[in-house]
Formats: C-alpha cells, sequence, structure tokens
C-alpha cells in the first residue's frame, strides 16, 4: 500500500490482497487456508532476485535457491531434487500453470505481480506433490492503457541487471504485454585454483502475454516465457577434512583450506550448470451465466539442465560427473466456478474439474575417474577411504619408499554410465462446495480423485579397468520400471465469522505425494519407493483492526505423516526411500501495519514449529559410525528450524515539493536446525539472525527512485548445504550463505 501522500483525513486503510488459492479470485481475508502474501513491489524494494530472498519474508518458509537443485521446504517439510526420481511436495503454480518441477522456479522471477504462499496440504485443488503446501507465482498482466517500467541494478564486482516490461493495448479487444530481463551476478565463492568466481551467473529471459475479449463473455489469454541461464558450479567448499585428506590436497594446490566461510575453495575442472526452459500457456474464460465461469487451461513446458561438477571438491583430479537432464510436460485442466442456491433460504459457492498431466523426462549421469586417481589410492588419504589405513605405515621403510615414489597421472577413460527415463500420465477430478448455512457461518467439502501410472527403465554401464564400479559397487544391469497409484485428497473445513473484520476457520485435509523410482543409482536394488500422505488438522484466525489498518493473520496446525519419503546422500549418490512416520506441529502468524504515523509502515511475520519423526528406528548413521542403523524417533527432521521470524518496517518521508525518502529493513531470524537427515553433529546450523536495508529517493507519485541496497550487513556466517564427501573418508563439504552485499538501483514507471 502506497504511504507517500501527507496529511490524510483519515487513519490509512490496507488494500485488499486478491488471492488465487482456492482457484478463483478471493481477498485474502476470506479464504480458509494458511496463505501468507509477497507483492512484487516488496521484492523490487528489498531487491530480491533470486526466490530464496522470500523466505525471509513468510513464516515457515525454507527455501535453497541452488543452480541445480532448489529445495523448497514447508513446515519442515522439504525435498532435496538432487535425484530427479523425487518430485516435489511444495506444488508450483506460475500464471495457473502447475509444474512438476522446482527447478523451473529460478527462472521466472522478473516481473512479478505476487507470490502466495500456501502452508498445509492443499490436495484437494491443487493436486499430489502438494502435501506441503503450494507456491502460486503471478506474473505482470496486460492493461487497457501504454504502460512500462524499467528497473537497473549495479552492484559489487561488476554485478548487474536490468528488467523491464511494457504494456500495450493494440485494440480494445487486444492487450499485450512484454517482460524481460538480464542478469550478471558476479558470483560468491573464490576458487583459487581456477582463478574464477563459483555460482557466477548469466541469465537471459523473455515473456510474452497476449489478452484477447472477443465479447463480453469470454477472454484468451496466451502467454510464452523463455529463459537461459549459465552459472559456474558449484559453490562447494571442503569442511571438518581428515587431517591426510587435507594434507593430500594440499600437494596439489598448497592454498587449499577447509574453511567454509571463508567465501573460498579450490578445485580443478571447470564445472558448469547451464539450463534452459520454456513456459507456454493458453487460458481460455468463458463465462456461461452470471453465477458460473469455465476455464481451459493448457500449459506445455520443458527443461534441459546440463551439469559437469567437481566431486571430489579439491584441485586432485580424481571424480569428474556430469549430468544431463531433460524434463516435458503437458497439462490441461477443465475449472468450472459458481454459485448456486442452497437448501433453507442459503447460497453455496462451488469449484470443481478436471486435470491431466503427461510428462517425460531422462537423465543421463556419468562418473569419469580422474588422472590423479592412481596416486590418491596409495597415498594415507587414498588408504582409508578404500577402507585400509595404515597400509604402508605398516610396511615400515618400505612403506615411506612406496609413498615417496611419484605416481604419473594418466587417464585409464574408467568410469560408469548411468541412464535413466521415464514416461508418466496422471488424470484427476476434483471439487469443492462452500455452504453458507448460516449468517456467520459456512462449510467446506473437497474431494479429489487421482490415478497415475510411471514407466521407467534404468540402465547401468561400466567402462575401463573397472575402478569405478568398484568403487561405486555398480551392477551392469538395464532394468523396465513401472508403478500405478491412486490418489485420495479430501478435506473439510467450517468457518465462523466472529465479527465482520474478524474471521476463524477449523479444517483437516489429506495431502498425498506419489511414489516413484530411485534415478540415479548404481545397483539394481531399492529402486522404487512410495507414496507419502499427510494428515493436516488447522486452526486459523483472520482479522483486520484498528479501522482496517492492521491485519493479523494467525494459524495452529499438526500433520501427521506416514511412509515420508526422505533423501539420504551416501558419499555417492542420492538414495530416496520411505522412512516411518513423522509429526508436524506449530503456530505461525503474519501481520502487516500502517501505523498511526503516516510515515511508517510495518510487515512481520514468525513461526514457531516442532518437526519429528514419530517412528524412524532404521535411520542411516553420520559417516564413520561404527553402527550402520539408528533410532531417530523423537528427533527433528532435517532443514525444519524450530523458529522463523522476520520484521519489515519501512520509513516513507515526504520533503519539498515532490519528492519522497524511503528507508526500509528487513530482520529476519532462522532456528537451530540440522542439514542432513542423519542428524551429524557436523551438520547442525545454529540460529542465525541476517540484517538487510535499503534507503531511497524518489518521486512522490512513484514514476522513478534511486535505491541503495545492502544484505547481510552484519556479514553473518552460516551453512545452507552440508554433505559427507564424496571421497575424502570422515570429511564433509559444504555451501554457505551469501556474507554482505551492496547494489545501487534505478527505477522508472510510465
Amino acid at each position: 500500500p502506497s504511504i507517500r501522500s501527507p496529511n490524510r483525513a483519515r487513519p490509512r486503510v490496507l488494500e485488499e490482497i486478491v488471492v488465487t488459492a482456492q482457484k478463483t479470485q478471493q481477498t485474502l481475508q476470506e479464504v480458509p487456508v494458511a496463505v501468507s502474501v509477497v507483492d512484487g513491489a516488496r521484492l523490487r524494494d528489498a531487491g530480491v532476485f533470486g526466490a530464496e530472498g522470500i523466505e525471509d519474508m513468510v513464516p515457515n518458509l525454507e527455501l535453497d535457491g541452488d543452480a541445480q537443485a532448489p529445495t523448497i521446504g514447508i513446515r519442515g517439510f522439504s525435498t532435496d531434487s538432487y535425484n530427479v526420481g523425487l518430485e516435489p511436495s511444495v506444488g508450483i503454480i506460475v500464471d495457473e500453470v502447475s509444474l512438476a518441477r522446482s527447478e523451473f522456479i529460478p527462472d521466472g522471477l522478473f516481473d512479478i505481480e505476487r507470490v502466495e504462499v500456501l502452508r498445509g496440504p492443499q490436495g484437494t485443488l491443487f493436486g499430489k506433490n502438494t502435501i506441503a503446501g503450494v507456491l502460486i507465482f503471478a506474473t505482470g498482466a496486460p492493461t487497457d492503457e501504454v504502460t512500462a517500467n524499467l528497473s537497473v541494478t549495479s552492484g559489487e564486482e561488476n554485478s548487474r541487471r536490468i528488467e523491464g516490461a511494457v504494456s500495450v493495448p493494440v485494440y480494445d479487444y487486444l492487450l499485450t504485454r512484454g517482460a524481460f530481463v538480464d542478469w550478471h551476478d558476479s558470483g560468491e565463492i573464490e576458487n583459487s585454483f581456477l582463478n574464477r568466481q563459483e555460482l557466477e551467473t548469466d541469465q537471459t529471459a523473455a515473456r510474452l502475454k497476449l489478452e484477447m475479449n472477443p465479447s463480453d463473455s469470454m477472454r484468451l489469454r496466451l502467454g510464452a516465457q523463455t529463459s537461459d541461464t549459465e552459472t559456474t558450479y558449484s559453490g562447494w567448499q571442503l569442511y571438518a577434512t581428515d587431517p591426510d585428506a587435507l594434507a593430500y590436497a594440499r600437494t596439489k594446490d598448497p592454498a587449499t583450506e577447509d574453511n567454509p566461510f571463508d567465501q573460498h575453495t579450490s578445485f580443478d575442472l571447470p564445472g558448469f550448470v547451464k539450463r534452459d526452459t520454456e513456459l507456454f500457456h493458453v487460458i481460455a474464460d468463458y463465462q456461461i451465466s452470471e453465477n458460473l465461469d469455465v476455464s481451459l487451461i493448457q500449459g506445455h513446458a520443458n527443461l534441459t539442465n546440463d551439469v559437469l561438477m567437481d566431486f571430489d571438491v579439491s584441485a586432485a583430479d580424481l571424480v569428474r560427473v556430469s549430468a544431463l537432464f531433460n524434463h516435458e510436460q503437458d497439462t490441461t485442466e477443465i475449472r468450472f466456478v459458481g454459485s448456486a442456491d442452497a437448501p433453507f433460504d442459503t447460497r453455496m459457492e462451488y469449484v470443481g474439474g478436471l486435470f491431466s498431466f503427461t510428462g517425460e523426462m531422462d537423465i543421463e549421469v556419468d562418473v569419469e575417474l580422474g588422472e590423479d586417481a592412481a596416486n590418491f589410492a596409495i597415498s594415507p588419504a587414498g588408504q582409508e577411504a578404500l577402507g585400509s589405513p595404515g597400509l604402508p605405515q605398516e610396511l615400515g621403510p618400505l612403506g615411506d619408499l612406496l609413498l615417496g615414489i611419484p605416481v604419473p597421472g594418466f587417464d585409464a577413460g574408467d568410469g560408469v554410465n548411468q541412464v535413466f527415463d521415464q514416461q508418466s500420465e496422471a488424470v484427476a477430478a476434483f471439487g469443492q462446495v462452500t455452504w453458507f448455512f448460516a449468517e456467520d457461518w459456512s462449510t467446506v467439502i473437497g474431494l479429489r480423485i487421482g490415478k497415475e501410472k510411471k514407466t521407467a527403465n534404468l540402465r547401468v554401464q561400466d567402462r575401463g579397468p573397472g575402478i569405478a564400479g568398484m568403487i561405486l559397487e555398480a551392477e551392469n544391469f538395464s532394468q523396465p520400471l513401472s508403478r500405478e497409484e491412486d490418489e485420495i485428497s479430501p478435506k473439510f473445513g467450517l468457518s465462523y465469522e466472529i465479527t465482520p473484520n474478524i474471521s476463524s476457520y477449523l479444517s483437516w485435509t489429506r495431502g498425498f505425494k506419489g511414489g516413484g523410482f530411485n534415478a540415479i543409482s548404481f545397483q539394481n536394488q531399492n529402486l522404487s519407493f512410495e507414496p507419502e500422505r499427510g494428515d493436516n488438522t488447522e486452526l486459523g484466525i483472520k482479522s483486520r483492526l484498528l479501522d482496517d489498518s492492521l491485519e493479523v493473520n494467525f494459524t495452529v496446525y499438526n500433520t501427521d505423516v506416514t511412509d515420508m519419503q526422505v533423501v539420504n546422500f551416501n558419499g555417492i549418490g542420492f538414495d530416496v526411500f520411505n522412512a516411518a512416520e513423522a509429526r508436524l506441529r506449530g503456530i505461525e502468524a503474519d501481520t502487516r501495519w500502517l501505523t498511526p504515523l503516516d510515515w511508517l509502515t510495518v510487515n512481520a511475520a514468525f513461526s514457531v514449529s516442532e518437526a519429528e519423526y514419530s517412528s524412524y528406528p532404521n535411520a542411516p548413521t553420520p559417516a564413520g559410525s561404527e553402527e550402520t542403523e539408528q533410532d531417530l524417533s523423537g528427533k527433528t527432521l532435517p532443514k525444519a528450524p524450530k523458529t522463523t521470524a522476520s520484521i519489515a518496517p519501512l520509513i516513507s518521508v515526504p520533503f519539498q515539493d515532490n519528492l519522497n525518502f524511503n528507508f526500509g529493513f528487513n530482520i529476519s531470524h532462522r532456528g537451530d536446525q540440522f542439514l542432513s537427515l542423519d542428524l551429524d553433529p557436523r551438520t547442525e546450523q545454529k540460529a542465525y539472525t541476517l540484517y538487510d536495508a535499503h534507503i531511497g529517493i524518489g518521486a512522490q507519485d512513484g514514476q522513478w527512485n534511486i535505491a541503495l541496497r545492502g544484505e547481510n550487513l552484519t556479514e553473518e556466517e552460516a551453512l545452507s548445504f552440508v554433505a559427507d564427501h564424496n571421497l575424502y573418508a570422515n570429511s564433509y563439504f559444504a555451501t554457505q550463505i551469501p556474507l554482505r552485499r551492496v547494489s545501487l538501483s534505478f527505477n522508472a514507471n510510465w
């Protein structure tokens, strides 16, 4: 909401926020769902260009924007997408089209109108794989008059971003909008061996929308988006490295160290992620009658991810991994939205329809031993990695002599190749009815019934001398796979309007996440995993207080999960399997406040939650453990901080004739959390708090402004990812959150 106008005659009033959380346009306060909204203006003011920045504005949201495999979590549910056979737990909707892969997220964050974050299972209306919630991205729509905007941002180390959009009405019945972004991010991690920055990103993307209104009762919307992104990869840094392994790595580069907080790494392979995405949609809306609308939504999307990684994270040429991933999907949805009279002189509103999905994906992974493999094998670090620590030393003087003999590097062409391809077909019917059976009461009943079939083939083949195959315990095989499963996602709810400005709801929903196949596996066993289900009960209160200047939304929830799908990094690959049971419960709230001070607005959010395994007696153990299993029953889930909180005051003061001074800051806090499934103490990230701020000057009518921004001003050090090292025994590698970054932006609107 604008707060630029001084001397208001009455208290400022919050603008109503319209959302599509129930597949129809409703105000935020009407929706009996835990939903938070971040509008595009707030994202631009805060300088949030990557999806991960949204997590600092919404309670109970975890979002890691990894270039290869973004991870999304809500209320303790998170999905690592390093194994592409595991589908997201959070649904992703872009301009009303459902997308099956989280990899699409980093490519569409330009010309954003709003982001809706729905927390808790949403299967009734949004289908499978929404067991944790849904992210809805709405981009700028064509306008009936000529409008344009341009934003230019320049940051440290030659970082720059140019983003713009223009809407042009061609005729009264044809509106157009084009948007683009050209973004160069300088990268956060120095690779001293290659003398380059890791995570340096170049992205160009464009979107075109057309809106036609051939009659008063019909609207046709078409959209196309394309994106090309290239990132130097990865930002991994050695962490808590075994002394022998660190000593070996330093023989290749003396600058090697294992401090994961110094924005420094050293490896020899110039890795990358090259990602290309395309999105298309055609949406036809037709008003059959005053009380009934029908929409046909046709979507197509495709994604290519070409990845090269240095898996030993050192200057030694030990293990190279390449992966080529392709995904293509088509979706069709027919949706009816309407209202009707109901018994006892009451009314009801309903939404329902049919949905179909077809998808194809394939991935080829190649693991190859490098030229230093033989040299490493006879070193103390190599002997420890191969399970024979101390062997050369046990030979006494002869061992010392052997260790002193240089082993020349050579490429034996040794490796393992894996190819996985999958076809999916899914259909569903869904419906939800809201019956306003009394003046202040309503009830919701919903149901989704679906069926899905997946067929796949996994092939593994080693080559060369077979050393890589032995290390990976790879089996040469070609295995056809297939599975069918049914989805049933009901919902029941009751709402009560306490006052015209305070409403409450109580709901029970069942979420469903489909099963699948281990798409990255080198053994012909445990290739399938089963669906997971979650039963969620929540109580929510939504309120607009103080003459509509204060909005407070509050939720209490409890979710019980059975057959929870989990991912464990075994040092080579990311295995997917089903744990037993888990329970997620907590409270969360967010607020918007136009304070009595005409120049001050405050946004805030917080959550206190507990995400634990109810039963998990056969969990994997940390690296170096003598046991093969541990009991994690009653222990926390990974990437599930007990507390999240943020507060974002904005000060806006007019001065002179038509200028406005703005100052805003955002304080965000995340509680203690573990970053790995096995809850290894080395992967525990203690609570931390980030401080961001921006200061700017601009025209009071919003035509232009200049803003200086700073992120992580106190240079807080924290890790976002930790895993057991792929080759060095009793060692780890990690990624850190970005340290302080400063940028200057110019924004103009016409």
